[in-house]
């Protein structure tokens, strides 16, 4: 419960504990909001599971979006997994400067604004886990964006990919994913 403390394993390697700020962290029909877009569940994961997410856009707008409001200061790291559909890309956005564009075809990390770090790595069944980095310092949103293309947030109506699984963190790297539901939730 103490996140702050650090433990030696028994590898001899330093561990520290860790907790998944986001609330309802795979359940993106709750207390996440959708703009200009619709979420449909039951799809095929990255883990083989049926537990991923269909995002996809129902106007032709920049704002097409799942988000999810959050209050936090210090460096912090969001991940989600994520899956091309009929389009590549994706964005994810905190507050109005940190983003960073990702090809969720082709696994490469596209325009990125005021990111500490940012990082694409294969996950499975077609998934990549997708993280950004950044020094935040209010309240604000999580914005994960359906787009047409690398460097605007614009898409064109009845685009869509597949989400599952995302992570808001303390520090600097995506750790393993912690499931949370009507709390945060801590591992380590």
């Amino acid at each position: 419960s103490n996140l702050s403390a650090t433990r030696v394993n028994e590898a001899q390697l330093i561990e520290k504990g860790r907790e998944n700020l986001l609330v309802q962290s795979n359940q993106f029909d709750t207390t996440w909001s959708t703009s200009s877009t619709s979420i449909t569940r039951g799809q095929s994961g990255y883990d083989g599971s049926s537990d991923a997410w269909l995002l996809q856009a129902t106007a032709s707008t920049s704002t097409a979006r799942l988000q999810q409001a959050v209050s936090l200061t210090g460096v912090h790291t969001t991940s989600i997994y994520a899956k091309a559909g009929t389009t590549d890309w994706i964005a994810i956005q905190m507050w109005s400067n940190h983003f960073a564009y990702f090809d969720v075809a082709n696994g490469v990390v596209g325009n990125s604004g005021s990111a500490v770090d940012t990082s694409i790595e294969a996950a499975g069944n077609g998934f990549y886990r997708c993280s950004i980095s950044y020094n935040a310092s209010s309240v604000g949103n999580l914005w994960v964006y359906v787009i047409d293309g690398n460097g605007s947030t614009s898409v064109t109506s009845g685009k869509n990919v597949y989400l599952q699984s995302a992570q808001l963190e303390l520090g600097l790297a995506a750790s393993p994913y912690i499931e949370t539901t009507t709390t945060t939730a801590q591992a380590g």
